[in-house]
């Protein structure tokens, strides 16, 4: 065979040895950038945290990129998480670098928990990096931060309805609670004459104002006197913060 014939098929796979090593690449380095280790974060849901790093290529994408960034209480990130995720295109690969957490939501799912925490604890953060198909995902080392609960000193907000009930029957007094911890312990009290007759105590978690929490009795038939009852409900929240409501209830 003549060198002419030779050189395309030596050019070919040159060219197929080259484009095979582009392939496989090098992973991207992920850098966390802010909040710095160690930093505090007051985790109340009032105080906002913006997070940056950054994703350094060391060749062109030639793959579109998914970006993922997590916080959570759990070094292994298996347990509760709060995730953010985002796909980025080959013009673009690392086209997610910074997002601003807000609010109790993020809290809540980094935490596993419905309120705000009662006590310091540890987070820890991270970034990975899905680039290429078949290869291991580029991972950011854990960031760790301080989260502290936030001085609170805010009241749960309550309401109490009033009722009319019969002697011989069931009482039903319906309330409504909310409280930014998420979790109330409400006190209700049946009164005459300013004089506690009973009382009940419960803890709810998860509290909403779209619930309705119901306080109940039973009236006996006889001795008991016609008139207005007082029910008063004093809710509770985990920093102490309390409010009182009164209703009247009408025992016929």
């Amino acid at each position: 065979m003549s060198l002419a014939r030779r050189f395309p098929l030596v050019l070919v796979a040159a060219l197929a040895t080259a484009s095979a090593a582009s392939a496989d690449g090098t992973a991207p380095t992920v850098t966390l950038l802010t909040p710095a280790n160690g930093t505090s974060l007051t985790l109340d849901g009032k105080h906002a945290t913006t997070f940056t790093w950054s994703v350094a290529f060391a060749q062109p994408q030639t793959e579109p990129t998914t970006i993922t960034f997590m916080v959570s209480a759990d070094p292994t990130f298996q347990g509760p998480h709060y995730t953010e995720s985002r796909s980025c295109a080959t013009t673009t690969p690392a086209c997610f670098t910074t997002t601003t957490l807000a609010g109790t939501s993020w809290i809540n799912a980094a935490t596993g928990s419905n309120g705000l925490p009662s006590r310091a604890l540890t987070l820890y953060w991270h970034v990975s990096v899905a680039w290429q198909s078949g290869q291991p995902s580029a991972n950011s080392p854990n960031g760790l931060l301080n989260g502290v609960p936030g001085v609170d000193k805010t009241p749960p907000r309550i309401a109490v309805k009033g009722t009319t009930v019969r002697r011989g029957s069931r009482a039903r007094v319906t309330f409504q609670l909310a409280d930014d911890s998420g979790t109330v312990t409400a006190k209700a009290r049946l009164l005459y004459h300013r004089k506690t007759l009973l009382s009940s105590t419960r803890t709810f978690t998860g509290v909403d104002w779209a619930n309705t929490y119901v306080f109940w009795f039973d009236v006996p038939r006889a001795g008991v006197p016609t008139g207005n009852y007082s029910v008063c409900v004093r809710a509770t929240d985990l920093h102490g913060n309390s409010a009182q409501r009164c209703a009247v209830v009408r025992i016929r």
